[in-house]
């Protein structure tokens, strides 16, 4: 390893543990935009880095000693078959048995059922790591940005409060309030896209207000229309700030711009096939969780506490009632 890749990786290893200054951050974020290689070093240590988190969460099977004993024993009757049939002369037919190779196949078959969902699971421990880190890093921005405007969030509009077209009046996507991260230079748009369903890139240009499209934002954020985006200083979330979320993977119960009723029962949205969902409190903690009742007081985090029916005005019920409203509500007007 180059004395410059070492320097990248420490510089990489402080960055996912939120251990750089601001200007430190916004480099790295530059160079992530703009250097595969290092965005490659990002994903691997991050990726790293989350399964060793993510590992104690992970039960072995019950049968693991078993399961392992007989693979190996397989192995050794493969490799005795193998001899056997690499020491017999040339011009003998094979000696193996129908038993024999009904026994193989049967072997080959349980290696297969036993190691194709251990791989899948790696898999999805992976992508939630680096779901994770996705989160973690829009954490630290905005907290930068609370930090530039006396603790307020962003919003997206402080004017309009539709969040879903209706009644033949425009919404406000609310996924504008995340995309003032990308416009004042707090973040790169790509952290805004979950690993799990990630579809492409875009080239930010002057003017834009918010993602050109829902492919490019995969996390739902606190309802930020009106007055309503929190205040990080807030008295009132001072003592409630570890169990109030902020953001999370996208909802279930809203998606393509309309309400979903046949979804509000949903433990989970559908960036990890609704296994669980990486979310993002108000003291900018990030945890795996496989519910949705994990606000303060067991708060549902996509709906209005008693609201089960949505027309796309609704609003938090308090200053601690978390809504996430949808990741993006289509081509909406975010003035």
């Amino acid at each position: 390893m180059t004395d410059q890749q070492n320097t990248d990786q420490g510089l990489l290893t402080d960055f996912l543990r939120g251990e750089c200054d601001d200007s430190t951050a916004r480099e790295v974020r530059r160079r992530l935009e703009s250097d595969a290689e290092f965005r490659q070093a990002h994903d691997d240590l991050a990726n790293a880095l989350a399964a060793l988190e993510l590992a104690p969460e992970i039960e072995p099977p019950a049968d693991l000693v078993e399961r392992t004993l007989w693979r190996v024993s397989s192995a050794g009757r493969t490799n005795e078959l193998l001899a056997r049939e690499q020491a017999r002369p040339r011009g003998i037919a094979p000696t193996f048995s129908f038993r024999e190779l009904v026994g193989l196949a049967a072997a080959v078959f349980l290696l297969a059922v036993i190691l194709v969902p251990s791989l899948q699971q790696a898999r999805n421990v992976r992508i939630a790591g680096l779901c994770g880190s996705n989160v973690g890093q829009i954490g630290r921005a905005l907290q930068s940005f609370a930090t530039d405007n006396d603790g307020q969030l962003p919003s997206a509009c402080r004017t309009r409060t539709r969040w879903l077209p209706g009644q033949g009046e425009l919404a406000v996507s609310n996924s504008a309030g995340l995309f003032r991260l990308v416009r004042d230079g707090y973040e790169s748009p790509m952290v805004f896209q979950c690993p799990g369903v990630r579809r492409g890139t875009f080239v930010v240009s002057a003017g834009m207000v918010d993602f050109p499209a829902g492919d490019y934002v995969g996390y739902s954020y606190q309802h930020s229309l009106g007055p309503n985006a929190p205040n990080i200083s807030a008295p009132e979330l001072a003592d409630k700030a570890h169990q109030m979320v902020i953001l999370a993977d996208s909802s279930p119960v809203f998606a393509d711009g309309r309400f979903q009723s046949d979804r509000l029962g949903a433990a989970a949205g559908d960036n990890h096939r609704g296994r669980g969902q990486n979310v993002l409190y108000l003291d900018m903690h990030v945890q795996w969780v496989t519910r949705a009742d994990v606000g303060v007081d067991g708060d549902n985090i996509f709906l209005v506490e008693g609201v089960w029916d949505y027309r796309g005005t609704e609003r938090p019920a308090s200053r601690t009632d978390t809504f996430l409203l949808p990741a993006y509500s289509g081509n909406c007007d975010s003035r």
